[in-house]
């Protein structure tokens, strides 16, 4: 395991590879994971469903450091109305698939 999440090193290098830019803004990041690249710049392990599961990599996707941090706890469709979503144009139809394959489950 290469996280504190539980996920699978090779899951992580699955998800790493599928998302060279931030799944919401479309950022493309600096380094990597635990690398001392600007936190708002870094690629950070995003968990679409915050009650888990968090080792699931159909759960998680990489994200630039400031839509993680703007997004916090907040549940997807909250946190597209905020000024920071709003602002930076991040919405159900503008973000990577991952998002939206996670988006289209919770409506099955």
């Amino acid at each position: 395991m290469s996280n504190t999440y539980g996920i699978s090193a090779s899951d992580e290098a699955e998800i790493r590879a599928r998302d060279s830019a931030c799944v919401y803004c479309r950022k493309v990041m600096g380094g990597g994971i635990g690398t001392k690249d600007h936190y708002k710049d870094r690629a950070t392990i995003e968990h679409f469903h915050n009650d888990g599961p968090f080792n699931e990599k159909f759960y998680a996707a990489i994200c630039c450091g400031s839509c993680n941090s703007s997004r916090g706890a907040k549940d997807l469709s909250v946190w597209f109305k905020t000024a920071y979503c709003i602002e930076r144009n991040i919405s159900e139809e503008t973000v990577a698939e991952p998002v939206k394959e996670y988006l289209r489950s919770l409506s099955n």
